[in-house]
């Protein structure tokens, strides 16, 4: 895709959007659009019921993880930093009705102050050709509400490691000289972001696969993946089902026992297992997230609450 046309699909989707609409990312995981080499994915979320479109593996990690939260309300994901002047991106939503959210300001203002030579692309149209700035665009942007129920942002940019937030390009082999440059490139791309969001009062947060033990990962993509499984079965069976469970963690009984109990009874055993994953997902049983999640085995209760475990994430202001 040309530049041209891809800075044209970008505004399409993200100058449009308001809230009350269904939210379109920059760029969509799909492989005409995807950076080349990029591991994407698309989630789709019971809670904000559409599919995110992530395009890492980290990015995946940490949209789990964010979608876990109960005070997350929404997220954008790939969302486009505006060259200039903008709104805040709460602006218009319900939460904050009579409130005035500040503006953010432009990147290329942003820019400039900082030294960072702005990515611009050539765009030609009736009044002939010029030179454009090119919007940057986020990784996460998390939407939830605080203790007394207004509405908060808080930007995740998303590494692998954290070491690749100070160099671009951290694991390619180059000179002295590309080193440097790649640094300084790195930290006035990050410090672009963080001056654009806190212009809105809004924090940054730098997250990094490497924060997250693999079984975390592993707990949460298990779990992720039955949270939107619908069900068949009577809602008041169910919830008998939940009481049992909960029963049999507190007395050391694997789980998936009370599951095959009641299927061999009404049928359907498989919706009775997926309800054991979505009550865990759903923090009515609350287990040891360091510990593999495995329901033919005890379940180990208490130690690493993911909210407690990442809570600095997720926090509005930095403690």
């Amino acid at each position: 895709m040309k530049p041209q046309d891809r800075f044209d699909l970008i505004m399409s989707r993200q100058s449009r959007f308001e809230w009350g609409g269904e939210y379109v990312p920059s760029t969509l995981a799909v492989p005409r659009e995807a950076p080349k080499g990029s591991r994407i994915s698309r989630l789709h979320s019971r809670k904000l019921r559409r599919a995110i479109h992530l395009l890492s593996w980290p990015e995946k990690v940490f949209a789990q993880l964010a979608l876990y939260h109960p005070d997350l309300f929404e997220m954008h994901e790939q969302k486009m930093l505006w060259p200039i002047n903008t709104g805040h991106p709460l602006r218009g939503h319900p939460l904050t009705k009579g409130t005035f959210p500040p503006p953010l300001r432009g990147t290329v203002d942003i820019a400039a102050e900082i030294g960072f030579k702005h990515h611009q692309i050539v765009v030609e149209d009736q009044s002939g050709r010029r030179r454009m700035p090119y919007p940057y665009q986020g990784d996460l942007l998390l939407y939830l509400v605080n203790s007394r129920g207004e509405p908060y942002a808080v930007n995740w940019t998303v590494k692998d490691q954290a070491g690749a937030f100070r160099e671009r390009r951290s694991t390619s082999p180059k000179t002295p000289v590309q080193q440097r440059e790649d640094r300084l490139h790195a930290e006035l791309r990050g410090e672009l972001e963080r001056r654009y969001y806190a212009s809105g009062g809004i924090r940054t947060v730098e997250v990094s696969r490497d924060q997250v033990t693999p079984t975390i990962q592993a707990n949460l993509d298990l779990l992720f993946g039955m949270h939107d499984l619908s069900f068949s079965l009577e809602s008041t069976l169910l919830d008998d089902f939940s009481g049992a469970v909960a029963e049999a963690v507190q007395t050391g009984k694997p789980v998936a026992y009370v599951a095959i109990d009641y299927g061999a009874r009404w049928g359907l055993r498989d919706q009775f297992i997926a309800k054991i994953y979505q009550d865990i997902w759903d923090r009515r049983l609350l287990v040891d997230f360091s510990e593999p999640i495995l329901i033919d085995r005890p379940l180990v209760t208490g130690g690493c609450d993911l909210l407690q475990e990442f809570r600095s994430f997720f926090e509005e202001k930095a403690s």
